[in-house]
């Protein structure tokens, strides 16, 4: 016959203090193993990890193409409408598949209304800066 775990758990009193209480655990459930303690790490790392990777197609200076794989088309001058991509592996794949003229951009996200909504830095960050060189 097995045996059952008991462990503590706090739990709340009425007047403010916390009191310990015994729960049975059945002893099926066992403890996690090292290998599955760091996976479950880095999986917790990755989701509060806040960079996220767009498909942009450039249409111009001042109009900007997001790509949305859902719907297979581009939204303009609205990344929240685009793909947000985890990984830059699985943009690069959906970038071979569209062909030339677009770029990957990184971004951050914030969380609006329950929906991640990518920040993306100005227009004059994104492009690479030009170095003065001094008159000798």
């Amino acid at each position: 016959m097995a045996t059952t775990r008991l462990i503590s758990k706090p739990t709340a009193r009425a007047g403010g203090r916390k009191a310990r209480v015994r729960r049975r655990i059945p002893p099926d459930d066992d403890d996690l193993t090292k290998a599955q303690l760091s996976e479950l790490r880095r999986c917790m790392a990755d989701l509060k990890n806040p960079v996220r990777y767009l498909i942009e197609g450039g249409f111009g200076p001042r109009f900007a193409l997001y790509y949305n794989v859902t719907d297979d088309m581009y939204a303009m001058n609205d990344p929240a409408h685009g793909t947000l991509f985890k990984r830059r592996n699985a943009a690069q794949a959906v970038q071979k598949l569209l062909g030339p003229g677009t770029r990957i951009i990184r971004c951050t996200t914030r969380r609006r209304q329950g929906r991640l909504i990518p920040v993306l830095t100005s227009w004059k960050r994104r492009t690479k800066r030009r170095i003065k060189l001094g008159r000798t």
